[in-house]
């Protein structure tokens, strides 16, 4: 029973959206001055704010310093491709004088 009323909660909801939505649209169609509410207050004025100083961002390096561990991973990891390249180029190399023979 609990399922069932939040059934007609969520329809009810749905068909109110889509009754202001046709609203809207036929106000937004007409091209016609829209009767909307006025703000009571003015907007603010946008206060631009100062631009960060320059030497807040002098003491970062672009790249960080990579320690051992990390030459090493990235060492290894290149090792690894190129066997991979290496392997795939004798493939290929085995395949075509397969094709020919």
């Amino acid at each position: 029973m609990a399922r069932m009323r939040w059934f007609i909660v969520g329809a009810a909801a749905t068909a109110g959206a889509f009754i202001a939505a046709g609203r809207m649209r036929r106000r937004l169609g007409t091209h016609d001055a829209l009767d909307l509410e006025q703000w009571d207050e003015p907007p603010a004025a946008v206060v631009p704010t100062p631009p960060r100083p320059a030497t807040a961002f002098a003491s970062y390096d672009a790249v960080p310093p990579a320690d051992d561990d990390t030459q090493e991973l990235r060492l290894r990891i290149d090792e690894t491709r190129d066997r991979i390249r290496r392997r795939a180029q004798e493939q290929d190399a085995a395949e075509e004088t397969d094709q020919t023979s």
